[in-house]
């Protein structure tokens, strides 16, 4: 196994043991009791708390329901990790990745934006360390797809050599013999 197969096996089974861990649904539940407590304690308009209310439960759900397909597609993606093959396989889990660490890091620092400029103005310092634990859970998230990405595209023209190209470029022997066996004729009764 390769170096390059052997850090995304760990990303991938610290990935799995993330999202096992945060799959919890009486964390959400308390968590969405939770919010409308903390928006009203900031004593501003109504209209404007029950926005930041919806935006923030539509953020919880979102992240609790794309943390049960990270799960799913993390544990999908070992096979492909282990064998060289199936790169079609990786695809869930860089959709995921995209979606849950990007799009909704993304949505979460611009709630998280509004929440502390219109709800609570005077705490401009938490801002600056929720900016900052923002980008780099981002940074991070972005290096991980990153990960997943090369490893798909190395699997995607790896499998579009014949096996004797495959074997000059060095491969795992597992996905060599896995390739011959899949390409073996057998005789029909």
């Amino acid at each position: 196994m390769a170096q390059q197969e052997k850090q995304l096996l760990f990303w991938n089974t610290f990935s799995i043991f993330y999202y096992a861990y945060y799959l919890n649904i009486h964390q959400l539940y308390g968590d969405l009791k939770d919010v409308p407590a903390l928006v009203d304690a900031s004593g501003k308009d109504k209209w404007l708390r029950e926005c930041f209310t919806l935006l923030t439960t539509i953020l919880l759900v979102l992240r609790f329901l794309l943390t049960f397909a990270g799960l799913s597609a993390s544990v999908v993606a070992i096979y492909p990790i282990l064998t060289n093959s199936q790169p079609e396989l990786l695809m869930p889990i860089i959709i995921v990745q995209a979606i849950n660490d990007v799009v909704l890091n993304l949505y979460e620092l611009l709630v998280g934006y509004g929440v502390l400029n219109y709800l609570f103005p005077q705490s401009t310092a938490l801002f600056v360390v929720f900016l900052a634990k923002m980008v780099i859970k981002i940074t991070c998230s972005l290096s991980s797809l990153n990960y997943y990405s090369d490893q798909h595209n190395r699997l995607v023209h790896l499998n579009s050599y014949n096996i004797e190209d495959a074997q000059s470029i060095g491969p795992s022997e597992d996905s060599l013999y896995e390739f011959e066996l899949n390409n073996l004729s057998f005789p029909s009764d």
